[in-house]
């Protein structure tokens, strides 16, 4: 094998010229100098379309490009010629260059290497094994996405999506996130939330795109709602029964931890009787009233909140005497339960058994529970539709999770493009394969 053709492999390019390959010493490792040249017929191509254009300057001259490492450490290095050329679209420009990208300084095996390692691991730990700055990796990650989605066509034939937003950084920095059901891949993402932020998705949908929408899942939110109601006159909105059963959970949180102050408020109001000396006659003191509905009530979030399947003797036995003593939890834990039930009937029987929850719900005298089922009310047919098509936001909130293993992988994005990049590399469909692997030569 001559020493053009070893090149050839470790840049991982066949169409380019080898001049000569030279080693120097830098410091006191070993440098490998690779001086190459494209084809002619590669030569004088704007670096943003490839299209032939005229020779404007020689450029900066001489450019160096940084190559995969090789064994034990050696750094590689294309050194080439980089003239500017004057394309009609984008003008002077420099010109490209088969073996890197337009506006890097490393060679596209060296990116896609860099890529494919911070798929799995920190921004910090592929930085230091491939002996590049911190904020390096995340322009990579930009370019690459780039370049995979240019042939990559996410928004044909969407039919059923979701719309979620997720928090990225402290502060209320959310990013909205919208995903295609059928394929389980992101197909758009932006930072922020609101109508202002997921029109702009609806607007680059042509009109038959958007006929084509038939189911839209979401958590409730008022402006998701909007939106499909305006872009998308045939899409049923459908809301996840997480969501759903999650406003019920809020609503018992909210009445336990009542119950609770007014157990306390109703102890500190007894009168504290004098302990004599010594132990009490009788064995232990006997509690009041008031200590008993305080110990009832403390410390019962878990079997309260959680589902009945989910509990041990111990939370199932405090659950039952809690709901003893309290007519009031007793009552909010039913209508809690009760709702999370009515997802596993049939479609046929959910809207009877919606309006029979709602009646009861406005009957109990718990204003939280007044004010959910008017909530519910305004959801029904949402919730209808969830059940009957059994569409869920399982697929969303699973992205979610991956979005912030994203950003904790990278100990924080400090722009918000290379984190949307990395989702859409991560979740998006774009396959990044790791360099050498599938290269024939």
């Amino acid at each position: 094998m001559t020493i053009s053709s070893l090149s050839k492999m470790v840049l991982g390019v066949k169409n380019i010229v080898v001049e000569k390959v030279e080693a120097e010493q830098s410091g006191e490792s070993m440098q490998l100098i690779i001086h190459v040249r494209p084809h002619k017929r590669d030569m004088c191509r704007c670096g943003i379309c490839g299209q032939k254009s005229p020779r404007y300057d020689c450029g900066n001259g001489v450019r160096r490009w940084r190559a995969p490492d090789l064994g034990n450490g050696i750094k590689v290095f294309v050194e080439a010629e980089a003239p500017r050329v004057c394309c009609p679209k984008h003008g002077v420009v420099v010109q490209q260059v088969p073996w890197a990208r337009h506006h890097s300084k490393f060679t596209r095996n060296f990116e896609d290497a860099a890529v494919w390692l911070s798929l799995h691991l920190s921004r910090k730990a592929v930085a230091e094994y491939l002996r590049i700055s911190w904020d390096t990796v995340g322009p990579i990650i930009s370019r690459v996405k780039k370049e995979l989605s240019a042939n990559h066509q996410p928004l044909d034939n969407l039919v059923n999506i979701g719309i979620d937003d997720t928090s990225y950084k402290k502060g209320h920095k959310y990013i909205t996130v919208i995903v295609n059901h059928d394929t389980n891949t992101v197909v758009w993402a932006a930072k922020g939330h609101g109508k202002s932020v997921l029109e702009p998705f609806f607007k680059q949908l042509s009109s038959e795109q958007r006929l084509k929408i038939r189911l839209v899942s979401g958590d409730g939110a008022r402006w998701i709602k909007e939106t499909i109601d305006e872009y998308c006159p045939n899409a049923e909105f459908c809301i996840d029964p997480f969501h759903v059963v999650s406003w019920c959970t809020t609503v018992l949180d909210e009445v336990r931890r009542e119950e609770w102050n007014k157990a306390r408020a109703e102890l500190a109001k007894e009168p504290k009787k004098k302990s004599g000396r010594g132990r009490p006659k009788g064995g232990s003191k006997q509690k009041s009233a008031a200590e008993q509905r305080v110990e009832a009530v403390k410390s019962s979030k878990y079997p309260l909140l959680m589902n009945p399947d989910n509990l041990n003797e111990a939370y199932r036995a405090k659950l039952k005497q809690l709901l003893l003593r309290n007519r009031r939890l007793a009552t909010a834990y039913r209508l809690k339960e009760d709702l999370r039930l009515i997802f596993k009937l049939n479609p046929d029987e959910v809207s009877a058994a919606l309006d029979k929850w709602r009646r009861r719900a406005w009957s109990c005298r718990i204003n939280q529970y007044v004010e959910l089922q008017r909530k519910i009310k305004r959801h029904k047919d949402a919730i209808i539709a969830t059940i009957k098509h059994g569409i869920s936001s399982a697929r969303i909130e699973a992205t979610n999770n991956k979005i912030k293993l994203s950003v904790r992988m990278a100990y924080g994005f400090r722009n918000i493009d290379n984190l949307i990049s990395m989702i859409m590399l991560r979740c998006g469909g774009l396959n990044i394969d790791l360099p050498g692997r599938c290269q024939d030569f």
